[in-house]
């Protein structure tokens, strides 16, 4: 009954963001901290990220706090450094995000923002990138909270830094294979969270 509660909860999410206006913004992570939630049904967390680009000239700020809800400990957005930020507006006309929709931002070269989409299997659409080894060792100690299960440092690589957009180097660092851009990145998630997607 309660996974029957989860499902119809977990849905009617996803009816909220495919009938709102979505709001995106690469960010930098300055902190994302458990707080006490509105009800029991929901985890919800208090983000703090300074804004690097928006999509949308409502999102005026150069940082910008808002709550993020998840029924588990969904936060593998905060494992990364930057991200784009997918949000809608509660009742109140504040920022939220449910469902914590996001997308790694890896790194700014010549003024452009990249990053993968986790899910894609198909990179052809993808860039060869060449740039200096990333240091991850803070990443994957965050991750770590989040998937205490994953006790080989391996498997966070794996789960986080996958093959098909990085090379491994040590336990600490990755080599970076195939990235996109921001503006391609958003524009694939926004037509998979609006249900548009070929």
């Amino acid at each position: 009954m309660k996974k029957l509660i989860i499902f119809f909860l977990m849905m009617s999410v996803n009816i909220v963001y495919s009938q709102s206006k979505i709001y995106a913004f690469v960010g930098k992570k300055i902190s994302v901290e458990r707080v006490n939630p509105d009800d029991n049904f929901y985890l919800k967390y208090r983000n703090v990220y300074k804004v690097e680009q928006v999509f949308d000239n409502e999102i005026k700020t150069d940082t910008l706090i808002f709550n993020s809800y998840t029924h588990m400990n969904q936060i593998n957005y905060s494992v990364y450094d930057y991200a784009i930020i997918y949000l809608v507006k509660n009742d109140n006309g504040n920022f939220i995000q449910k469902r914590t929709y996001y997308t790694p931002i890896i790194l700014n070269k010549n003024g452009n923002w990249y990053g993968f989409e986790p899910s894609d299997e198909n990179i052809q659409e993808y860039e060869l990138i060449t740039s200096k080894n990333l240091y991850i060792k803070k990443n994957l100690k965050t991750a770590k909270i989040i998937y205490p299960e994953f006790k080989k440092r391996k498997y966070l690589i794996k789960a986080f830094y996958p093959s098909s957009f990085f090379n491994h180097v040590n336990k600490n660092s990755i080599g970076i294979k195939n990235l996109k851009t921001a503006e391609k990145l958003y524009e694939e998630k926004i037509k998979e969270i609006s249900g548009k997607k070929n």
